[in-house]
């Protein structure tokens, strides 16, 4: 697999466990470092990938030492999205 496309399948996987995690809620903070290991993203990635989503919107960032984070309205609005194609 190539890097790109390892990386796109980190990116859709996490995206899709934070919205199952928090229940397609836009309230509950939780830990993107633990979402990121249930699905086998090494920590050293989780920087690149947080930084993506953030610039996209699709996350809050409240402590990015700690990797604390929450989905947006626009986070769901993707990955309800992704069962349209």
């Amino acid at each position: 697999m190539s890097d790109v496309a390892r990386r796109r399948q980190q990116r859709t996987g996490f995206i899709k466990q934070l919205y199952t995690v928090v229940d397609a809620g836009v309230g509950e903070f939780v830990s993107a470092f633990e979402i990121g290991a249930e699905i086998g993203i090494p920590d050293a990635e989780m920087g690149k990938l947080l930084g993506y989503f953030e610039e996209k919107g699709f996350i809050k960032i409240d402590d990015h030492k700690l990797g604390i984070i929450r989905i947006t309205a626009a986070g769901i609005d993707y990955v309800e999205g992704l069962d349209d194609t």
